[in-house]
């Protein structure tokens, strides 16, 4: 249980563990990862992707000025310009319908962009930017062994000027415990990053419902 002296990262960790762990384990994710689908199941969830990333970005130009925000918000970790790129390698488009589940994560991101709600803004950069300079690494290198994915379509998931990555979390988890939130913010805070992890697992439900057909036994 949180205390009173508890670091914002410790507890974000804490907080989010069992969610995280909901996501990492979706039946879509798990196929993709030990490549029991193909390319075209990547290039849909990266269509989905490109769609989040762009509402998150947006609400971070919302939020310029926060210094809170500016303390994590390295214009540099922005995703939508390359995940164009990477469609554009794939034969994907970034006009891709949303899933329900993607509609409702992109709602929430515009809302907090709209309202300059910046406790849950941290929380979806946190959830997002981290987990990509963590595991996601690894996405990458298994869509090309699986799949046959070429690097020129997975720059997604590299950062080339972060030649360090578990310094950079280290220090990203720095600033969020210098980070000044009131008592409600920080609950806002912590309730906005369960929500991210589950808006996630959404959009990898969302996947999996509108794949089954093509892997009704993987998928099922």
């Amino acid at each position: 249980m949180a205390t009173a002296t508890t670091l914002l990262s410790e507890e974000l960790r804490e907080e989010t563990r069992q969610a995280h762990e909901n996501a990492e384990h979706s039946v879509f994710m798990e196929r993709l990862l030990d490549g029991s689908l193909d390319a075209s199941a990547f290039v849909s969830f990266q269509e989905q992707a490109y769609l989040f990333y762009s509402a998150l970005e947006d609400a971070v130009d919302a939020c310029t000025g926060d210094s809170r925000l500016g303390a994590v918000a390295d214009r540099l970790l922005d995703r939508r310009a390359v995940l164009q790129e990477d469609l554009r390698a794939l034969g994907g488009t970034v006009g891709a319908a949303p899933l329900p589940e993607t509609a409702a994560y992109v709602a929430e991101l515009q809302r907090i962009g709209r309202e300059r709600d910046v406790p849950a803004l941290v929380a979806h950069h946190y959830t997002r930017y981290l987990g990509d300079l963590a595991g996601g690494q690894v996405i990458g290198r298994l869509m090309s062994r699986h799949y046959g994915v070429d690097e020129s379509a997975t720059a997604f998931y590299r950062f080339p000027h972060i030649d360090k990555p578990k310094r950079y979390r280290d220090a990203y988890r720095g600033a969020l415990d210098a980070m000044e939130f009131g008592d409600e913010e920080r609950h806002r805070l912590l309730t906005a990053a369960r929500a991210a992890f589950a808006y996630n697992s959404g959009v990898f439900e969302g996947l999996r419902r509108v794949l089954e057909h093509r892997w009704p036994t993987q998928l099922h």
